[in-house]
Formats: C-alpha cells, sequence, structure tokens
C-alpha cells in the first residue's frame, strides 16, 4: 500500500462520490478509480459498491477507513510534535550587547530567559555598538544588541526604540530631566567621553562647533562604569544614552539632562545567512515586552517606540 493511495481511499470514504474525492485528490476520476483498484488488488478484497448514486463502503471499506483515519491522526501528531520540538529552545544562544543596555534590559531579560529555559547555555558578551555588529557579522554571536549607527550589510534588524543623549554631572551640578541642555552648552564643559573610534564620541564630536576645538581635550574613558564614577567626583561632564546611567541616576550619585534634539536608536539584529532558532526567537520576544514594560512604568523615561512597533 503506497500512502497516497490511502489519502485517496480517504477522500472517497468521506465524500462516498468518486467525482468529489477526485476533485479533493486534485486528479482525475478515472485515475483515482485506478488507484482504488490497485489498492483492492492488493488487499484481496472489495473495498467500495458503486451505486446509481455515488458509492458505499463494503465490510473491508469501513474497516480500512477507520484505519486510515487513525493513520492520519497519529500523523497529525507526529507533525505537532516535531513542530513543538522545534519551537522549543535548545542548544546554545549566544548574545552580543552594548554596554548601555545591561543594567535597564540586558541582564534582568536573561535572568528571565535562564529562569524559563536553564537548558539553553546561555553566553553574553558586551562591547561598544562597533564591537557588537562586529560579533555578529563574524558569526561569534547569533544575536547582537547595538545602537544602529554605522554599515550593517548583511543583517536583519528590527528597531526597539529611541532614546535620550543625557549630559552628566555631579549632583551638586544641579542638571535636571525636565530642563534640557543645549548642544551649544557642550563646548564649555570639560569633558569625559568614549574613545574616539567609538560611534557615541563621533556623534558627540559633531554636536561640538568648530571654535569649541580649542577648549581642554577630554578625558576618553572605555567602559561606562568609569565614566560615571569619574564624573560623580565632580569637575567634569559626559554624554551617555539614558539607558547607560539610569541606574546611577535612580541611586542620586548623578544629575542629568535630556539633550534638546538628540535621539539615539537601538535596534536588535540577526545574521541574514543563518537560521533564527526558537531561542532567539524567545529571547527577542522577552526584549520587546521588557522593553515596552519599561516605557509603560515611566522607567525608561527618554525611550521612544519606532512608528512600526
Amino acid at each position: 500500500m503506497k500512502f497516497r493511495q490511502l489519502e485517496y481511499f480517504m477522500h472517497v470514504g468521506s465524500t462516498l462520490n468518486i467525482t468529489h474525492a477526485a476533485e479533493r485528490a486534485n486528479i482525475s476520476q478515472p485515475a483515482l478509480s485506478r488507484q482504488i483498484q490497485l489498492l483492492e488488488d492488493e488487499l484481496g478484497t472489495q473495498l467500495v459498491e458503486r451505486r446509481p448514486r455515488g458509492v458505499a463502503l463494503t465490510p473491508s471499506g469501513q474497516r480500512l477507513l477507520d484505519h486510515v483515519r487513525g493513520l492520519m491522526q497519529n500523523l497529525e501528531l507526529i507533525k505537532d510534535d516535531i513542530l513543538a520540538a522545534e519551537a522549543l529552545p535548545t542548544g546554545t544562544l549566544r548574545i552580543s550587547s552594548a554596554y548601555s543596555l545591561r543594567g535597564l534590559l540586558v541582564a534582568e531579560i536573561a535572568a528571565e530567559f535562564h529562569r524559563l529555559h536553564p537548558q539553553v547555555s546561555l553566553e553574553i558578551q558586551e562591547g561598544t555598538s562597533a564591537n557588537v555588529r562586529e560579533a555578529l557579522v563574524t558569526r561569534q554571536v547569533d544575536l547582537a544588541l547595538y545602537s544602529d549607527h554605522g554599515a550593517s550589510r548583511g543583517l536583519d534588524r528590527k528597531s526597539l526604540c529611541s532614546e535620550a543623549l543625557v549630559l552628566l554631572s555631579s549632583v551638586s551640578g544641579g542638571l535636571e530631566m525636565d530642563r534640557p541642555v543645549s548642544v551649544a552648552a557642550l563646548g564649555e564643559l570639560d569633558m569625559v567621553l568614549t574613545p574616539s573610534q567609538n560611534g557615541l564620541r563621533r556623534v558627540v564630536d559633531e554636536m561640538l562647533t568648530p571654535s569649541d576645538t580649542g577648549r581642554v581635550p577630554p578625558i576618553t574613558v572605555e567602559t561606562n562604569s568609569i565614566i560615571i564614577d569619574l564624573v560623580t567626583r565632580g569637575g567634569v561632564y559626559s554624554v551617555l544614552p539614558y539607558s547607560a546611567c539610569h541606574q546611577a541616576y535612580r541611586r542620586g550619585e548623578i544629575s542629568i539632562a535630556p539633550i534638546a534634539g538628540i535621539r539615539w536608536p537601538w535596534v536588535v539584529a540577526t545574521s541574514r545567512d543563518r537560521p533564527r532558532t526558537a531561542a532567539m526567537q524567545v529571547f527577542t520576544n522577552l526584549l520587546f515586552t521588557r522593553m515596552r514594560g519599561l516605557v509603560e512604568e515611566g522607567v525608561w523615561v527618554t525611550a521612544e517606540f519606532p512608528p512600526d512597533n
């Protein structure tokens, strides 16, 4: 018996009409009748009886129909089981994220993901947005979260949100979130900034006017944590995304103010030439759920969703 013959027979048994069965099976009536005849020959018994209107199943035909229906149900169960297995995160998930998103977003999601799917080996690394993007391009990681500045050829990107860049000072600096500062004000300040090859540094440099080039050279620092430590001691300022300094701000260690007219975009990206695993999908879903919650709860106070989010 061939599986296709059993499918044809099920159509006949369900419709009790050769014409209708042939239409469902998308074959001609003679071809369907021929397959039923071959099935009867193999089993050595008559399965259907032709009548003036349609056909009727013989007792053997009814038994075969019951078996075929059970077989089809089992096939559906097998399909559902395989699909469910594919939907269950397994293996290893490698993530790279920009430093700024650690405290507000990535740490919380990683902890939740591990709680829900402890069978998945989770590997997380951090870096500048340029380094994070490079890790994805070179296949060192499966999923990347970074600021959408620079080339992203070969990557599938989805916008997470945009947020304000903020000016940081010590508490005594008296900056306030409801009093944005102008770009022009940056040129008068003693700054501690990220390295010149960093995307954030390039944006800050573009905000400075030509007359600012003669000012005191900024202190150059690689990581956000050291930048914030220096700012808390007073005398220097910095520029970071709100997410990067959220925890220090909420603890009352620094004062901050948004820089008027400047937004900072975040994306989640995967490689176009690699399959999207269940683990990647689950982590991404948790990411967007967490992000939306932070915005709606007023925690990520400067974040805005993109129009299609």
